[in-house]
């Protein structure tokens, strides 16, 4: 109860007025009423001083236990939120499969084994499940394991069938391509590709590789920020569009507020500050249902592995922030996205979303800008208040999934 009564009163001593900009915004740019907190009056401020454009940057900041609103700043316009995008990408993977769900990629004969000479004689076939974390380890592995069942050279064609990916690489030839030098299996034949419905039941099951669960794969993809991880994830949930029309049903979002082109965030993209407070809001909703921890999606900023690793690293706020950043550096002139939780001292954790468009300028400098900022929203908030530290994340591995024989003997991908 003190905790909430002195976050109430922070908020209330921390609203002040503001200048209007010189230069208003547009008339289609919905203008923010001037009430904020001292460090978003700042950081206005600090953009206008260096010629930037207001109507470019959005903020939406509000406490998760009360959702009282700390700080807004053109929060209901909407902006490319980038790789944020991946976040959406996320909670509709989650929702529709669950967290423990894991990919299937199989393998087929379509022909006879001859034992003498370790031939298939026939066609390979590669049964995609879409898996977005298929990966370079896990191609040598199936090579390794066809060799060890007697399979040494495939004298007929390789065949994929469905959307295939490869060491993050989110075209089906160039993944095929990998997949064939990686395993190093002596493939006589050209690579074949199928629609499903071509290849019918063809062939006689060799194994699968069955990949981590799709928990340690968003997390890996957010992390990280793999564009081809989540553009071949939406594939399984109806692509771009599929992500649009849940952020519409689940989240009751406005349809003009919502433009989804790319399910990693790559293009063109919108949405508004506010609406991403309440994508997050959803998604910490879906993780705590299950007993996951926001930081088993989204990485924990100046410890984990990844975008975050070097942000946030000072010693009183390493480990007090977990989010998802966004870069463009060409689309829409550049942008600087960052959206997740803080957690502080007095509020408890605060879900924000920064949007700030580069205006042709360098991405790098507006994320010293945003930090900056956020660093001083957390310490109006009675200061930073971190997250048990794991060091061990760090070094968190790609996923590596595990080949599976018919008889459901699992060999390690080690």
């Amino acid at each position: 109860m003190k905790r909430k009564t002195a976050c109430l009163a922070l908020l209330v001593l921390a609203v002040v007025p503001v200048p209007v900009p010189d230069s208003p915004p547009p008339a289609t740019v919905a203008a923010t009423p001037l009430r904020t907190s001292a460090a978003l009056a700042e950081f206005q401020h600090r953009l206008v001083a260096e010629g930037r454009n207001l109507v470019d940057h959005g903020i939406y900041i509000e406490s998760l236990d009360r959702a009282s609103p700390v700080a807004a700043f053109n929060e209901d316009v909407p902006f490319n939120p980038a790789s944020v995008v991946k976040l959406a990408t996320s909670l509709a993977a989650l929702d529709a499969f669950g967290a423990d769900f894991r990919f299937q990629t199989e393998f087929l004969a379509d022909g006879e084994i001859d034992p003498r000479t370790s031939e298939l004689k026939g066609d390979l076939i590669l049964r995609s499940g879409a898996d977005p974390s298929f990966s370079i380890s896990d191609a040598r592995s199936v090579g390794d394991s066809l060799r060890h069942i007697g399979i040494s050279r495939v004298r007929g064609d390789l065949v994929v069938v469905g959307g295939f990916n490869c060491n993050y690489n989110s075209q089906t030839d160039v993944s095929a391509g990998v997949f064939r030098r990686q395993s190093r299996l002596s493939i006589s034949g050209v690579t074949r590709f199928e629609m499903p419905s071509a290849t019918g039941n063809r062939g006689r099951l060799l194994m699968t590789v069955e990949s981590e669960p799709l928990l340690k794969i968003v997390y890996y993809q957010n992390a990280h920020s793999v564009n081809a991880m989540a553009d071949l994830l939406a594939t399984r949930i109806g692509g771009a569009d599929g992500i649009r029309r849940f952020l519409l049903s689940r989240l009751r979002l406005a349809e003009d507020s919502v433009f989804i082109s790319r399910a990693s965030g790559l293009d063109v993209n919108r949405m508004t500050p506010r609406d991403t407070v309440a994508l997050l809001r959803a998604l910490v909703k879906w993780l705590e249902s299950k007993g996951i921890a926001p930081e088993a999606v989204m990485p924990v900023a100046g410890v984990d592995a990844g975008t975050l690793i070097d942000r946030f690293a000072e010693e009183n706020f390493r480990g007090s922030i977990v989010a998802k950043t966004g870069t463009l550096h060409d689309t829409d002139g550049g942008v600087a996205a960052l959206a997740g939780l803080a957690y502080t001292n007095s509020c408890g954790p605060v879900v924000f979303a920064i949007y700030d468009m580069a205006e042709g300028r360098r991405v790098e400098h507006l994320r010293h800008i945003q930090d900056a900022f956020l660093k001083d929203s957390i310490i109006e908030l009675g200061g930073p208040s971190p997250r048990p530290i794991d060091e061990a994340r760090r070094e968190t591995p790609a996923p590596i999934g595990r080949v599976l024989f018919p008889n459901r003997i699992a060999t390690s991908n080690n």
